[in-house]
């Protein structure tokens, strides 16, 4: 395995935990049970998207949706270091900014957000750990 799949493989891990969290848990039923968030944009986004929705299918096939993307992606980049590091920490980061979202919610409403658990361990520090590794292939 070399750089570029260590890379790839670490950030589908720590993507691939958190989504199974989501894909277990309906936050839909957790908004139900909460009221709002707190936050009219993310209730309305969270009402409107199947990954939030309360059809395992549509979660399973959101989520599969995801995996085929990242396939995709990796596919496409695999061969260059530099693609590998911008794509994998895009969404190293990307990834971290909805952990955030996650733990700021559950805080707000103090009450635990289905992706909560994921988004505090691996979630923040796995990312940390996942964007180091990234950055440190750019010097072998």
């Amino acid at each position: 395995m070399n750089a570029n799949d260590r890379a790839w493989a670490l950030t589908t891990a720590l993507i691939g935990v958190h989504q199974g969290e989501e894909l277990l848990l309906p936050v839909a039923d957790w908004l139900d049970r909460v009221g709002s968030s707190g936050w009219a944009g993310l209730d309305a986004h969270v009402r409107s998207s199947p990954l939030a929705g309360r059809d395992p299918w549509a979660r399973a096939g959101t989520v599969a949706v995801q995996g085929a993307a990242l396939c995709a992606l990796y596919l496409a980049t695999r061969r260059s270091a530099r693609a590998t590091r911008a794509a994998t920490s895009a969404l190293t980061l990307g990834w971290a900014a909805a952990f955030c979202m996650h733990i700021a919610v559950s805080a707000r409403t103090r009450s635990f957000m289905p992706g909560t658990a994921t988004s505090v361990v691996p979630g923040l520090p796995g990312a940390l750990l996942v964007l180091r590794r990234i950055r440190a292939t750019r010097s072998r």
